[in-house]
C-alpha cells in the first residue's frame, strides 16, 4: 500500500486542512482491492480474503445462505466513488461464492445508471460461469446500460415495484465537449504541443475540432460495443424477448419490460431470495 502521494495537487483553500489532516492521519490511501475498506483487525484473522468476508457480511436467509451483491452507482473494472464495488471485485466474488458451500446462489441487487463497456463482457462471461454452479438471480429497481447487460445474464430478472423502477437503455454512448470558444471569451490562450510525428496524439481534446475522420473512428467504436451489447442481451434472454424495438436505448418499466421480455416477474428482496432458493 502506497504511504504517501506525490506530485501536483490544487485543493480548494475550504478543504484544504480536513485533507491534509487527513492524508497525515493516513486516512487518504488508495483502494486497490475494488471494494470499501476492511479494518486491519478484521485483516488480521486467520484465513482472512476480502471475497470471503463480504460474502459472509451481504448473506441474507435464515442460514444466512444466499448472498445479496449490491450493483450500484458506477459500474467500472475499478472502484469508484459512487458504486459499492468495482466490477473486477464482483468477479472474483462470484468465483469465491461459486465454491463455498455455505452458499446457495447469489442475487444481485441493481441501483444503476450504467458505467463504462470495459470488463462488462468479462463480468458476462463471470456470470455464466457461475450459473453453471450455482443460481443467480437479477433484482432490479433501476438497472440501465451497463447494468442491464449484467442482469440480462442472470437465471432470472425480478422487477421492484415502484413507477420509477425501470430497465434497459441498451445502447452505447459517447460525449464530446469543446471549451474553446469558451476559453477563447474568457481571455484565455491556449496551445497543444504534440512530439513530432505524433499527428494522431489525443485528438479528442475538448478543445481542437474533430475531423471527419476520428469522428467516424469514434462512431465505429460505439457502433462495435453495442453490437457486442445486444449479442449480449439475445444470448441472456433468448427466447423470451418478443421485439428488437428494446434496442433503441429506452427505459421501460415493469408491464412494458414485462411484455417485451426484458423481465420475468415483478418482486422484492423476499421474493428474489425464495427464488434463488427455488433453483438452487
Amino acid at each position: 500500500m502506497f504511504s504517501d502521494f506525490h506530485g501536483l495537487w490544487a485543493i480548494s483553500p475550504q478543504y484544504q486542512n480536513a485533507i491534509l489532516q487527513a492524508l497525515r492521519a493516513g486516512g487518504m490511501k488508495p483502494v486497490l482491492q475494488g471494494c470499501p475498506p476492511v479494518s486491519d483487525q478484521v485483516q488480521a484473522a486467520s484465513g482472512f480474503s476480502y471475497e470471503a468476508y463480504y460474502a459472509d457480511l451481504l448473506s441474507i436467509g435464515p442460514d444466512k445462505d444466499v448472498v445479496v451483491i449490491p450493483v450500484v452507482g458506477t459500474m467500472a473494472r475499478g472502484w469508484t466513488w459512487d458504486n459499492y464495488f468495482s466490477n473486477t471485485f464482483m468477479m472474483s466474488l462470484l468465483a469465491s461464492i461459486a465454491e463455498n458451500p455455505a452458499k446457495k446462489g447469489v442475487i444481485f441487487d441493481f441501483n444503476t445508471g450504467g458505467g463504462t463497456v470495459d470488463s462488462l463482457d468479462e463480468f458476462a462471461a463471470a456470470v455464466q460461469q457461475f450459473q453453471t454452479k450455482k443460481p443467480i438471480v437479477a433484482l432490479a429497481n433501476f438497472c440501465a446500460s451497463a447494468g442491464y447487460y449484467i442482469a440480462s445474464q442472470c437465471n432470472e430478472i425480478i422487477m421492484r415495484q415502484g413507477p420509477v423502477a425501470a430497465v434497459g437503455s441498451i445502447g452505447t454512448i459517447s460525449f464530446y465537449y469543446n471549451y474553446a470558444r469558451m476559453y477563447e471569451e474568457a481571455g484565455i490562450d491556449w496551445k497543444i504541443f504534440r512530439s513530432t510525428g505524433s499527428v494522431d496524439k489525443a485528438k479528442m481534446n475538448g478543445l481542437e475540432p474533430l475531423d471527419a475522420e476520428t469522428e467516424a473512428e469514434v462512431q465505429a467504436l460505439l457502433d462495435a460495443c453495442n453490437k457486442q451489447f445486444k449479442a449480449a442481451v439475445r444470448t441472456g434472454r433468448g427466447a423470451k424477448l418478443t421485439s428488437d424495438e428494446i434496442y433503441t436505448g429506452k427505459l421501460y418499466g415493469y408491464d412494458k419490460a414485462k411484455r417485451l421480455g426484458m423481465v420475468d416477474r415483478v418482486g422484492d428482496m423476499n421474493a428474489a431470495y425464495k427464488r434463488v432458493i427455488q433453483l438452487s
